[in-house]
Parts: structure tokens; C-alpha cells; sequence
């Protein structure tokens, strides 16, 4: 009865622990090391190893990288992209007399409010966008647009009677084909990028900014041709030089959050989509074949690191404002044709990501306990190092008791022979113990995770059914939030915790299995207590849980001549996200200082 009780107080702690957290504290436990009087037991068979990705899907990833990061222990990354465009308005008709007033781009940050001034004005701070770079310190890149000349296509295969798989490594064929402007407004293969304006933090000079983006009051002069600031009457000011008075007087027509703003070549447009025939414009079918979209291209300058951000383009805007008389008018009047990019309007997105293995990371996925082609290898799965990282870059597989398997269960008792159950499960299986808690623990191995930046380390890991490609039963179940949507599912976890001294280092995540592990032991429904390959990767956001394809599917059961068993995807999270992190394996001779050797640890009570 006392074990009952402690259950029962023990599963409601949890509720309410769970609904009090303080979400400011990253990573802490939800229920802590207190179990009462219940039984530990920590799995002896535990597997875990490391594969290298190679080339991945990246083609409509709900969220993409743009720019460089460079971690100094799993090398640099860099991300460019390739997006069709939209018309918002099919079959759109423009009047005569048409004239470009102005062509703007705006991609939004993800960002939070951190201060509201008095005069309206915003103060911001940045998410996902991540540097080498020290805190505060501004890293400049070379930002160009263009056109792209590669159609995306929306079907593929032999027949093209199936989705189409475009993988990070097809950056060359992107920009082989990309296209400029001749500064007449025609499209050319060698021509000027499309983001030429002379303030060269739209280009030469750009940097992920946090300011507030404020949009002034203006109107379009047709007889100079030329855009003015105006003032609440529409009155051209006296002064539209960009001096500190003349600003001052402007007129504030909008606010936007930080993000990436440029002006983009007004005759290119005009000429190009303004002028386009009928034809072209009829529908969005016939414009992506006709404008097959913008290609973003990242250049790091001498001396600079860079930096990369995170942006879902689904919400980018392409605005051409122009003016024009409509028929049976006599004056003109200002108008917009909204462009839109990313997936929105069935657009087609590719992230065109460049990296090597670099160093001492190759060196360790490449250690024989990573070599599945010989897991029959008394090392393999026994690795003092396991290595994860976003991209094109690495996962852990896991084999949660490990596959010794030379007894088996009848009549309720052991004898020799195979039945492709691990004997571990199997003995469990018989002692019909009570599992209240079960969670693995993976510690970081800090002396690997060097350099400059405090955040350098993945914020979070997300623990997935390899088998079966989907999410285990304990994050379906987990319906805790947070203020913050990336950190939802709390008592799943996966959640970094980190020191408290200055650099804030990672010290650890750990990830609940509780349910899932119950069901291995203890249900006798065949469809839930299969013992399921796991499998850990990065995540840039744990509400993204789809699949995208490995470029090269991996045969991790060893049987060539069989490929349904080969895992053929893994989670886009993992592809979006560039972090990484190095943490202690399973090996018996890690040293047991601070105990960090990677274990699954089950509380449990025994039956009455």
C-alpha cells in the first residue's frame, strides 16, 4: 500500500510540476531526483552510435538557413536559397503610363519586444541567429540577389509522377544559372545583381540587424520620377537628404520587426514583370516557368566570421509599388503587386547548404563503433564519443537493450534459442515491475565544445522511433507549453542545461521515455511493445516533426540485398538546425567522474 501511495503522490507531483514550471530555467528538472522509496535500474545493453547524414533533403523546409556559421570544433556551414515566386494576383492588369516608384523586400527575424519607447519605437532582440562571433559583436557579409534560372520543378522521378527531392548539394547548378539585370532592365546571365542599392547594408556591407525597420511617408513624384518624403499633408519636405534634421521631420507610416529590407532594381522589375506578356501572367503555373524566382547568395568578407539566421521566407514580401492610369482615368494613382516567396502559393524552396566534415569530427565518426556495416563488432555501438549535428552533418542511433539474443520466454522461463528479442527486455519482461519514471541522460563533453560563443551548443535534442520514422508515445502525450514555442513539451525535455559560471556551457539534456519504455515491458499489444531502433538528432524547433529524405538511404541492419529495412529519412528539424554537440557515449571505460557516461535509467516498483 505505501508504494501505492507513493506512486500515486509521485504521478500527481508530476502534474503540477510540471504546470508550475518556471519556464526561465532551461532545461531543469520537472521532477527531480526524488523517487521516493522506488527501485532504480540503470539498462546494461544500452547501444548508441553515430552516422554521418551525408547530402539531405532541403527543398521546402519549413524553415531555412541563410548566411555562416562557423562551430570550431564541427567546422563551417555555409547556407544559401533558392525560391520561386508568386503572383498574390493572377491574369493583374497595370493601366498606362506605368511607373516603378519603388521595389522593396522584407524578410522578418524571428524576434521578441524587449522595450516600447514613448515616441512608439521598438526595441528588439534576435532569435536563431547564430555567430562565432562574441555577444554584441557585429559580423558583416555580402549579401546578392538574383534571379534564378533553374525551374523548380514540383514532380520528379521517372515518370514525374512523384514529389520532387532537391538535396543541399546542388548549389553549383543553382549558381551556374543565376541571372542579373544590365542596368537597361533586362535579364541577363552576367549581369548586376538585383540588390544594387548604393546603401551597402542592403548588400556589401549587410549584417543581421535588430533594429526596428521604419517605413516613412512618401509619394511618388511622376513628373521627376523620383519617390519624396512628404508630410502629413502630403507636402514634399524642403530637405530629403538622409541628414539627422531632415529624418527627424519625416512623417512615420509604418514600423516593422527587424529582418532583411531591400531595395531591389526598379527597371528589372518593370521590365521584367511590369512588361511581361499576358502569357507570362495568366496564371502562377505560367509565371514560375516565365520568373523562375530569387536566388540568395551569402559572401563572407576578409576578416569577417559571419553569421547565420533562421528565417521562414513564408513570410517574406516582395512589394512592386508603382503607378499607373487606369482606363478611362486621367491621373495616376500608386499601386502594389504583391510577390510572395517561400512554400506559400505552392512555391517551390531549395536550401543549398555547403559544408565538410572537418577535423577531429570526421575523425571520430569514422571510429569502428560507429560501423554498422559491422555491428556484429564486440565495439560497435560502444563509442566514448557519440557526435550530433544539424545538416549535413550526423545522428545517433540507439538500441535501447542492445542485441544479445540467445535465450528466449516458454511456459515463463528461459531456455536457449533466438526469438529476435533482446534477452534484457525479455528479463524484464518477467518481473512485471511497475515503471513510474525512465530517462536518458547524455552529458556534454565540454573540452570538445571550444570557442568564443556561449550558445554554440544545440539548445535542444529531439529523441524519435527510427523504426518507424515517427514520434514516440511520450512526446504525443506531453501537452505541457511554455511561453516560448520552441520550448514546448517540458517534460518530454531535451532542453539544454547549463552551467551557472559566465561562459553558461552545456552540461547535459536529458529526454523521458517513461510510457515509451512501459510499453516495451509490459504491454502484450505487438503493435506497441516492439523493441524500436531510437534514433537523436538536433532540433531548431520541437514542434517540426515531418520527414525529409538522406540523399543516400542507410542500410544501418547490414543486409544489402534487402532495402525496406533501410532508413531512408530522418527529421527536416535536424536539417534546418547548423548547431551541434559532443557528448559521452556508452563505452565501459569512459572515466566515472561525475558518472557521465550515457544511461537509460528506469524507476520502477515491484509488484505486491
Amino acid at each position: 500500500m505505501k508504494k501505492k501511495i507513493a506512486l500515486l503522490f509521485a504521478t500527481v507531483s508530476v502534474f503540477f510540476i510540471s504546470c508550475d514550471q518556471d519556464f526561465n530555467t532551461i532545461g531543469a528538472d520537472l521532477v527531480g531526483n526524488e523517487h521516493f522509496d522506488f527501485d532504480t535500474y540503470e539498462v546494461q545493453g544500452l547501444k548508441a552510435y553515430s552516422v554521418r547524414t551525408g547530402e539531405v533533403q532541403t527543398n521546402n523546409l519549413p524553415i531555412n538557413p541563410l548566411g555562416f556559421y562557423d562551430n570550431p570544433y564541427f567546422g563551417e556551414t555555409k547556407a544559401n536559397f533558392v525560391t520561386q515566386v508568386a503572383l498574390g494576383t493572377e491574369k493583374p492588369t497595370f493601366g498606362t503610363n506605368v511607373q516603378v516608384e519603388n521595389v522593396t523586400l522584407y524578410v522578418p527575424y524571428f524576434s521578441t519586444v524587449k522595450t516600447t519607447n514613448n515616441d512608439g519605437s521598438r526595441e528588439y532582440t534576435l532569435d536563431s541567429i547564430y555567430s562565432k562571433n562574441e555577444t554584441g559583436k557585429i559580423s558583416k557579409m555580402r549579401l546578392n540577389v538574383y534571379e534564378n534560372g533553374y525551374f523548380l520543378s514540383s514532380f520528379g522521378g521517372a515518370n514525374q509522377d512523384e514529389m520532387a527531392k532537391y538535396y543541399s548539394d546542388m548549389g553549383n547548378l543553382i549558381e551556374n544559372q543565376k541571372r542579373g539585370h544590365d542596368g537597361a532592365g533586362n535579364s541577363t546571365a552576367n549581369g548586376t545583381r538585383l540588390n544594387d542599392s548604393p546603401n551597402t547594408a542592403e548588400n556589401d556591407q549587410f549584417f543581421f540587424n535588430n533594429a526596428e525597420i521604419v517605413i516613412y511617408k512618401q509619394k511618388f513624384n511622376t513628373t521627376l520620377g523620383i519617390l519624396q518624403f512628404v508630410d502629413v499633408n502630403d507636402v514634399p519636405l524642403a530637405d530629403q537628404s538622409d541628414s539627422p534634421s531632415a529624418i527627424a521631420l519625416r512623417v512615420v507610416k509604418e514600423r516593422l520587426s527587424p529582418g532583411i529590407y531591400l531595395t531591389l532594381n526598379k527597371a528589372f522589375f518593370k521590365k521584367t514583370i511590369l512588361e511581361a506578356s499576358s502569357t507570362n501572367l495568366f496564371n502562377n503555373n505560367n509565371f514560375k516557368q516565365y520568373f523562375k524566382g530569387l536566388y540568395f547568395k551569402m559572401e563572407q568578407l576578409p576578416g569577417q566570421q559571419g553569421a547565420m539566421a533562421m528565417l521562414n521566407f513564408n513570410n517574406a514580401k516582395l512589394n512592386i509599388n508603382y503607378s499607373s492610369i487606369d482606363a478611362g482615368a486621367t491621373t495616376a494613382t500608386s499601386k502594389t503587386l504583391l510577390l510572395s516567396l517561400g512554400t506559400n502559393a505552392s512555391s517551390n524552396t531549395v536550401s543549398l547548404q555547403d559544408y565538410t566534415y572537418a577535423g577531429d569530427y570526421n575523425t571520430g565518426l569514422s571510429n569502428p563503433a560507429n560501423d554498422f556495416t559491422n555491428s556484429s563488432s564486440p565495439i560497435f555501438g560502444q563509442n566514448e564519443r557519440l557526435y550530433i549535428k544539424g545538416g549535413k552533418g550526423s545522428v545517433v542511433y540507439m538500441d535501447v537493450f542492445g542485441d544479445t539474443d540467445v535465450k528466449q520466454i516458454i511456459n515463463g522461463v528461459f531456455v536457449p534459442g533466438s526469438n529476435q528479442v533482446p534477452d534484457e527486455l525479455e528479463e524484464l519482461r518477467l518481473k512485471g515491475w511497475l515503471i513510474n519514471d525512465a530517462y536518458l541522460e547524455f552529458y556534454v563533453d565540454k573540452s570538445k565544445m571550444i570557442g568564443n560563443s556561449k550558445y554554440q551548443e544545440a539548445e535542444r535534442l529531439y529523441l524519435f522511433d527510427a523504426t518507424n520514422q515517427k514520434v514516440l508515445v511520450d512526446y504525443a502525450f506531453d501537452a505541457s507549453t511554455s511561453s516560448n514555442s520552441k520550448r514546448n513539451k517540458l517534460i518530454f525535455d531535451g532542453i539544454v542545461q547549463r552551467d551557472e559560471t559566465a561562459d553558461r556551457k552545456a552540461v547535459k539534456y536529458k529526454i523521458r521515455i517513461s510510457q515509451h519504455i512501459n510499453n516495451l515491458i509490459n504491454s502484450s499489444n505487438v503493435n506497441i511493445n516492439k523493441n524500436v531502433r531510437l534514433g537523436l538528432c538536433i532540433t531548431e524547433n520541437i514542434s517540426i516533426t515531418g520527414n525529409f529524405y538522406y540523399k543516400n538511404p542507410l542500410d544501418i541492419s547490414n543486409t544489402p540485398s534487402n532495402t525496406e529495412d533501410d532508413i531512408k529519412f530522418f527529421p527536416a528539424s535536424s536539417i534546418i538546425a547548423q548547431q551541434g554537440v559532443v557528448l559521452y557515449g556508452t563505452n565501459p571505460s569512459l572515466p566515472s567522474e561525475a558518472d557521465k557516461k550515457l544511461k537509460l535509467t528506469i524507476h520502477f516498483t515491484k509488484p505486491n
